[in-house]
């Protein structure tokens, strides 16, 4: 497991986004409610460490990407109906989506909104710190990210 938060809807249920795009509702004795969005591209995938949001309104947001790059790619937002996993929208970003999505309102009386983390990962911090950041300057490049935030009920982009 690389990433792991569930939501809940408050009923005894668990609501949670696979890192390819896949969503779970598992009952309170664990057993699979409903599954939605796409299967792994290939058994076993680790696309990345995205994951899902659950609103106020009764939708699960789910941020991934189908690829395992760190640098690169694009990401994809879902969202789906808690009740029956039925998909109401889905939309292509820029750039890859590594984390969780971010659900609420903007302002006392303004839209509910899906704030999306996106862009590049660093490496993993598997040689010595100075190489470390010879790497990312001389072959990855600059990093690059962003923050967008939907509409939560069309997703629409709003900034």
């Amino acid at each position: 497991v690389w990433n792991f938060a569930p939501a809940s809807p408050g009923d005894g249920t668990l609501l949670m986004g696979g890192s390819c795009g896949s969503v779970w509702k598992l009952s309170s004795a664990g057993e699979l409610v409903w599954r939605a969005g796409p299967a792994p591209p290939y058994k076993n995938a680790m696309c990345t460490p995205g994951g899902g949001a659950l609103g106020p309104n009764g939708i699960f947001y789910n941020l991934y990407s189908r690829s395992g790059l760190l640098i690169g790619g694009e990401g994809i937002i879902s969202a789906h109906r808690v009740s029956d996993g039925s998909l109401l929208w889905e939309k292509k970003m820029p750039m890859r989506g590594g984390q969780y999505p971010a659900v609420g309102q903007l302002g006392p009386d303004g839209k509910l909104v899906v704030a999306l983390p996106l862009g590049d990962n660093t490496i993993l911090p598997l040689m010595p710190e100075k190489a470390e950041e010879a790497f990312v300057a001389n072959v990855l490049g600059p990093l690059r990210n962003v923050v967008y935030t939907l509409d939560a009920a069309t997703g629409d982009v709003l900034w």
